[in-house]
């Protein structure tokens, strides 16, 4: 006789408490009570005869038994929701978790050419990444900033960015050294902080004063406004490439930064074997490596 299998509340919340690390964050994601997950965890660790969480004062924590039942489950899941996709039909789609900045200025301007190598493959973007998971349930895989450390995920490295000052070629041509751009309106983006700072430190400029910089939310936006002409922008690399190229853009200084982190492809353990994905992880590499290489002759 074969036997039963826990019950499937009892594994998704297993699996999203492990996951998020919390059973309130378990909850959440879930739409139910913590008390709830609680519940339904004792019920499976009951089943299985095996602890699959230490609790601790600041959280959980899993157990050996547990993130070994984590991986099969997760790609059990995985494998549960490419089967239902197709069912409806879907193709080969994927849905991919961006920054606004990486979809705008480099990924989305891309995409045209991965449909026309892989026209059955659907690449849908989703940019609601600030503050969320890693790796939402509904996303395929996502492009991160990071050190290529995420528990219970596969990370692909695909490039490093380098930082350096652009302006709209009208104001680039009243800017001759670097301490012109006390003279001139320094744009900065409020989710990348570090930018501004981490050049004008490598360039010794600490009279420049970002205090009264124009902040916007993502360095997208601010790079739109050094385009418009409003003032000057921190560029990472990748995502000014195409402005450069057409003039739209100019680099002030040959000085650039390089950030400590770089971005990755990150997905499921086991969504490798995923036809659609490896194709797409594949294209990016390539594309990663053709920033890696355009970088290195521009030092």
């Amino acid at each position: 006789m074969t036997e039963p299998l826990p019950p499937l509340n009892a594994l998704r919340a297993f699996e999203a408490a492990a996951r998020l690390g919390s059973f309130a964050r378990a909850a959440e994601d879930l739409h139910v009570s913590a008390s709830a997950i609680s519940r339904f965890v004792k019920l499976l660790e009951g089943r299985l005869g095996v602890a699959l969480f230490r609790r601790l004062p600041n959280g959980l924590e899993v157990t050996a038994d547990g993130a070994a039942y984590l991986e099969e489950v997760s790609a059990a899941f995985l494998r549960l929701r490419q089967a239902t996709q197709r069912l409806r039909g879907g193709g080969r789609g994927l849905t991919v978790g961006a920054g606004p900045t990486l979809a705008m200025r480099w990924l989305i301007p891309r995409l045209a050419a991965f449909h026309q190598a892989n026209p059955a493959i659907d690449v849908r973007i989703s940019t609601a990444i600030e503050r969320a998971d890693p790796l939402l349930p509904e996303w395929t895989a996502a492009i991160r900033r990071g050190d290529g450390a995420w528990p219970g995920l596969e990370a692909q490295f695909l490039f490093k960015a380098e930082l350096f000052p652009v302006a709209a070629p009208a104001l680039a041509r009243r800017i001759k050294n670097p301490d012109d751009l006390s003279r001139v309106r320094i744009l900065a983006a409020a989710n990348a902080p570090e930018d501004w700072p981490a050049w004008l430190k490598a360039a010794k400029l600490s009279q420049i004063e970002l205090s009264s910089a124009q902040s916007f939310d993502y360095p997208a936006f601010a790079l739109q406004a050094a385009l418009d002409g409003l003032g000057v922008a921190m560029a990472r690399a990748p995502f000014v490439a195409d402005d450069l190229a057409a003039g739209r853009l100019v680099r002030l200084f040959k000085r650039s930064v390089y950030h400590d982190r770089g971005w990755y492809l990150i997905f499921r353990k086991g969504a490798q074997n995923d036809p659609a994905l490896s194709a797409f992880r594949a294209w990016l590499v390539r594309g990663g490596s053709l920033v890696s290489r355009v970088a290195a002759d521009g030092q």
